[in-house]
């Protein structure tokens, strides 16, 4: 049980927190790191406060060169200071989220990311009257919560180009000088921070940006560009095509590796068979089935998968959630008789007991001969419900925005089919032999 627990965490820890933060650091899939190139703009943005040492200081300095700038305000400062929060808007510049404590998303769970972000939310918008539409993550690392969150509401999460280095203990107003100005380019996004309490930030950071920032802003205008507001940059700017064909791309590498783990495999030589499988023995209570079957510890059972590759391809060629519904449940009626035939002629799929599989599309396979089981509340089924939505909202026509009325509805329940049932309904005699899996 050991090792296969361990597999178990490797993929929840791949599928929570590596391969969302991946996608978009170095993939940058739905993110904002830098403005179009060719208009000469650069954006400023501070993060971490606001604090009434640094903040008032940097909004002087800002408005002696007449420039805007955007602020990522954490939720708990904005609370403890409602004037600065005023004071940022009255001259014109933007409030976006930065979370509530500051708190890595690596360290959190669904119920409380959600809650970083809503909470900032409400006091924002309470404080400035209009709801926040720009997000950075704290220390720019996600979850699939927060993923799931920021692209199903259409949110804009802004990432950077450069970082100033201003939190380093070494720090000082002539490095950060020097290495912004440096890396100064045509839309470059750059980061600074107006407060020293984050984790790992050295006291006094802001000083140093407070010093060094009318030079940075002199240099600027030195090299002909100008500092820009990110309404300007995001006017117009529509990636969400060419971002979820990248999303595609990288989360069919993530879901290889996955299935490498956890000893999902596909059937050998058969491109067409929309299942990808898994022999598991049972190790939980005796469940008896509606059909009178008991299935007991250490009896074998098939985990049955969507080949999400397959599916793909189904999706490539159909642009309607209907007529892509239709298919699937078509290939999935065709599938069954060769997994009848599979499970009487292979000698290992031939133990198993049943077929189980975890869907939120479960209804229409009822009419298969299926029978659906509820998820026990806890762990295993919030996860499992935050992974099937993502995946539906993944591979849905018409994105994550036109999923959501779909995804509120659905909820992940069992679907299984015993073998007699199986047998009974697809009798494999006459079913041309499938080759056993590899």
């Amino acid at each position: 049980m050991e090792p296969y627990f361990a597999k178990i965490l490797l993929i929840i820890l791949i599928v929570y927190i590596v391969a969302p933060t991946v996608l978009t650091r170095f993939g940058q899939v739905g993110v904002i790191s830098r403005a179009t190139k060719g208009k000469g703009t650069v954006v400023l943005t501070f993060d971490d406060g606001p604090d009434p040492r640094y903040t008032p200081q940097i909004l002087d300095i800002l408005n002696r060169h007449q420039v805007k700038a955007s602020f990522f305000i954490t939720g708990a400062k904005a609370k403890l200071y409602p004037d600065l929060i005023k004071q940022i808007t009255s001259a014109g510049h933007e409030i976006g989220n930065h979370g509530f404590r500051h708190k890595a998303a690596w360290l959190l769970g669904p119920r409380a990311t959600i809650t970083e972000i809503t909470d900032t939310n409400r006091v924002l918008e309470e404080l400035t009257g209009k709801k926040p539409i720009y997000f950075r993550p704290c220390w720019g690392l996600y979850n699939l919560s927060s993923l799931w969150y920021y692209w199903s509401r259409g949110l804009k999460v802004v990432l950077w180009t450069y970082m100033s280095w201003d939190w380093a203990k070494h720090a000082t107003p002539e490095s950060i000088t020097r290495r912004v100005l440096n890396k100064l380019r045509d839309g470059v996004i750059l980061i600074f921070h107006d407060s020293d309490s984050a984790p790992g930030a050295a006291p006094g950071g802001p000083d140093r940006v407070i010093a060094a920032l009318p030079q940075i802003l002199e240099g600027i205008t030195l090299r002909g560009l100008r500092v820009a507001p990110l309404e300007e940059i995001m006017a117009g700017k529509n990636n969400g095509s060419a971002a979820k064909r990248m999303v595609i791309f990288l989360w069919s590498f993530v879901d290889r590796i996955i299935r490498l783990l956890s000893g999902i495999k596909d059937i050998k030589d058969d491109q067409s068979f929309i299942w990808r499988l898994a022999l598991r023995r049972y190790h939980g209570q005796e469940w008896l089935m509606k059909d009178g079957s008991l299935l007991k510890k250490g009896d074998y059972y098939i985990e049955i998968h969507i080949n999400n590759d397959l599916l793909l391809k189904l999706l490539g060629e159909h642009s309607s959630t209907e007529r892509i519904a239709v298919i699937a449940m078509r290939e999935v009626r065709h599938s069954l008789p060769k997994l009848a035939r599979l499970m009487k002629d292979d000698k290992r799929y031939g133990k198993a007991k049943l077929l189980l599989g975890i869907t939120l599309l479960h209804r229409g396979t009822v009419r298969l001969g299926f029978t659906t089981y509820e998820l026990k509340p806890g762990l295993f089924r919030m996860f499992t419900g935050w992974y099937e939505n993502l995946l539906l909202s993944l591979f849905h026509p018409g994105g994550f925005k036109n999923s959501k009325t779909y995804r509120e509805k659905l909820s992940p329940k069992y679907v299984v089919m015993t073998r007699q049932e199986l047998m009974r309904r697809y009798p494999p005699a006459g079913i041309p032999e499938t080759v056993a899996p590899r």
